[in-house]
């Protein structure tokens, strides 16, 4: 056997390998149970087991887990209020189409709470829950736009049509 043939074998034998050792392309392992406990624990007021329960399902990118953790940040309720972690927590479950937590971040850029305030950003946020349906997204996006201008609002339909398409199911 010379060279090229072994090099054309064993290269992906060794590349699956790793793959497999590394667990790459598969999903990550939800622990329903405790994800479960984590909400109940949300649920009941309990946001010191909440957060101990939800916290490594939102850091592995459970949307709902991020946004929960948001409002705890945003409130102050089990953890130090911090608007910038709120804000930060919003936005990784809006990435992925929370719809409560992309109108939670609007409301955060329209506030200035944790971020700059930022009328497009809050507008284009509202937007996209609003595409939802979410009937208080469509009206938040009413009270931003009064603030905003003609090119300004444009500019935010733009980045929220941008951001749809990007994403469709």
């Amino acid at each position: 056997m010379d060279y090229s043939i072994k090099q054309a074998f064993w290269i992906p034998v060794l590349v699956a390998a790793m793959l497999a050792v590394a667990g790459c392309g598969e999903k990550p392992k939800i622990d329903t149970a405790s994800y479960q406990q984590g909400i109940d624990a949300y649920a009941k007021g309990d946001m010191a087991a909440a957060l101990e329960k939800l916290k490594p399902h939102a850091e592995k990118g459970n949307a709902e887990a991020q946004f929960r953790l948001g409002l705890m940040y945003r409130e102050g309720k089990g953890v130090a209020q911090d608007g910038k972690l709120a804000a930060d927590w919003f936005g990784k479950a809006a990435e992925q189409g929370h719809v409560e937590a992309q109108e939670n971040l609007g409301f955060s850029y329209a506030k200035g709470l944790g971020v700059e305030r930022d009328w497009v950003q809050a507008d284009k946020w509202f937007s996209i829950a609003a595409a939802s349906g979410k009937e208080s997204a469509i009206k938040n996006q009413k009270v931003v736009e009064v603030h905003m201008q003609p090119d300004n609002i444009a500019e935010a339909n733009k980045l929220a049509q941008e951001w749809l398409a990007m994403h469709k199911k």
